[in-house]
């Protein structure tokens, strides 16, 4: 493992915790739950791809011989695996709810299992489902933390036409991701004022080198996906850097009402992890809420 000297001293031991991270095989969430593990958590890997999870545990295991390791089926583009999901984790206790997964750019037209637009439908609506089929648990703070995963380009995202975004599907998928976390951004103004009693804490990671131009999911050229992979490897954190930003927080205590961890470079792109103040909106928060249930209500 590498950054250990920033995790040291800024993260204390987790032992007799247990964390949830959505899209825990790849990228930031692989690398979280390492660096949690590493500081002695339980970790739950919640995971569309069983079999890939199950590799990347065994690889776990060989760094972290006693580690304590769940998998739970979990596809967040797909509402009857969402809600399998929530029944089995509803009556337990969780100290943090990671959600990490998401997908970026693929092909126009596709769509969730449900029907709706594939990135905004995973990267969003799936998130939503998912945290009405926790309301309980929410509420009686047997999950005491949700940390949701927002992104630098949420600011290319911003929209007031929340019921176009979320079934239009023929928009481009940039604009489409980029639409996905400014809604994530904005949901988690929405669950703040839901759940006062439970910590929740945006991240995001800034510009960080994982597989997302070159993925077998992406739609993405060839050439552009060897373009994108020199760019991120000349210009971009790595994914174990940048995931140190949902480590911290995932594990860091008194955050305030709605705090973000974000790359501390300039324009948040590179850096470690540093701590910003977000803004409540009302304006945009509540309108996007009353879409979201007319939707999963159809």
């Amino acid at each position: 493992m590498r950054y250990l000297s920033f995790i040291n001293k800024h993260v204390q031991s987790q032992v007799g915790k247990t964390f949830i991270i959505t899209g825990a095989t790849s990228g930031l969430g692989l690398y979280c739950a390492k660096q949690l593990l590493y500081k002695g958590a339980k970790v739950v890997m919640a995971c569309r791809n069983i079999e890939k999870a199950n590799k990347t545990k065994e690889e776990f295991l060989k760094e972290f011989k006693d580690a304590d390791i769940e998998i739970l089926k979990y596809d967040q583009a797909d509402f009857s695996s969402i809600e399998e999901f929530a029944e089995s984790i509803k009556d337990r206790d969780i100290d943090c709810l990671v959600l990490n997964a998401g997908i970026y750019h693929p092909k126009n037209g596709s769509v969730t299992k449900d029907g709706y637009p594939l990135t905004v439908g995973t990267n969003y609506l799936g998130v939503y489902y998912l945290l009405e089929k926790l309301q309980s648990s929410l509420k009686n703070k047997r999950i005491k933390r949700v940390v949701v995963t927002s992104s630098i380009v949420r600011h290319f995202g911003k929209t007031k036409d929340f019921e176009k975004h979320l079934l239009y599907r023929k928009k481009g998928q940039i604009k489409a991701y980029n639409v996905s976390k400014f809604l994530d951004h904005c949901l988690t103004g929405n669950l703040k004022e839901k759940y006062p009693d439970i910590e929740v804490v945006l991240t995001h990671p800034g510009l960080a080198k994982t597989n997302i131009f070159c993925s077998d999911g992406t739609s993405f050229k060839n050439w552009f996906k060897r373009a994108g992979r020199w760019f991120m490897t000349v210009f971009a954190n790595s994914a174990e850097k940048s995931a140190i930003c949902t480590l911290i927080a995932s594990t860091k205590s008194n955050f305030g009402e709605l705090d973000m961890t974000c790359p501390r470079g300039i324009f948040h792109i590179v850096g470690y992890p540093k701590i910003v103040r977000c803004k409540l909106n009302k304006i945009k928060n509540e309108p996007l809420e009353l879409a979201s249930k007319k939707i999963i209500a159809n």
